[in-house]
């Protein structure tokens, strides 16, 4: 565990994929995916594919974001419903009543904040059967949604200049506005990446990062799991 904060946060931004759920087989279903799209879509060389994507991802945060960057001719719908269209959730992901209870007792507005699009988280909180757990979504389809307003539909270049993703400070910049929190020390985040905890950190927030005990760079308390957020910040509940 690192550092505590001094402020009892009155809002919680919370991570999805990784954080709330973890599913080997469907991250590994979404990685073959991913590939298959940029081979068979894109036209990238079937043996540059796994290269191509993690590249993309640790310089863009997100590999669709870098495929907009690079010029790929990327569909961002056409992505979505390749990458997410065809997964067999309801066999992946199973309900979790102790995490729904622990959610349903943080009595703070809580608001999942992914880099996934909104039909995917939307699927994934069902299906967990967390849903109602939270006050509201902020996934990537609400950035570029922004982007094209400022842009008046603006493709490539000038609709990428507008799209950002965690853990650009501009990501938490934004998901501070649409909650409606002037403070970014009264909100903690909840993330299993280290980037974006950092990240997080570096704009102001509370951190936690979930999946390791053992703090990265930025976290303000690390967690195994989500559960054991209680015994390792008794605070949020006092």
């Amino acid at each position: 565990m690192g550092s505590t904060p001094q402020v009892k946060p009155r809002a919680l931004l919370v991570d999805l994929d990784g954080t709330l759920y973890r599913s080997a087989k469907l991250f590994d279903d979404v990685r073959e995916r991913i590939n298959d799209y940029i081979i068979n879509v894109l036209g990238v060389p079937a043996a540059d594919a796994n290269e191509v994507s993690g590249r993309l991802y640790r310089q863009y945060g997100l590999t669709v974001v870098g495929l907009m960057a690079e010029n790929y001719g990327v569909d961002l719908d056409g992505w979505h419903k390749h990458v997410h269209g065809t997964l067999d959730y309801a066999k992946l992901l199973p309900r979790n009543e102790p995490l729904k209870e622990l959610l349903d007792s943080l009595t703070m507005p809580k608001y999942i904040f992914t880099n996934a699009d909104r039909e995917h988280a939307d699927t994934c909180l069902r299906l967990i059967g967390i849903q109602d757990c939270f006050d509201g979504i902020i996934a990537f389809d609400c950035i570029v949604d922004r982007a094209r307003e400022l842009t008046g539909n603006a493709e490539g270049a000038e609709l990428l200049g507008q799209v950002f993703c965690k853990p650009d400070r501009r990501a938490f910049e934004y998901a501070l506005g649409r909650i409606g929190e002037e403070s970014a020390g009264a909100t903690m985040f909840l993330d299993d990446s280290a980037a974006n905890i950092k990240g997080a950190k570096d704009a102001g927030l509370q951190t936690v990062l979930v999946g390791s005990e053992s703090p990265c760079e930025g976290a303000d308390f690390a967690i195994e799991v989500f559960t054991g957020l209680r015994d390792a910040a008794p605070h949020l509940w006092q």
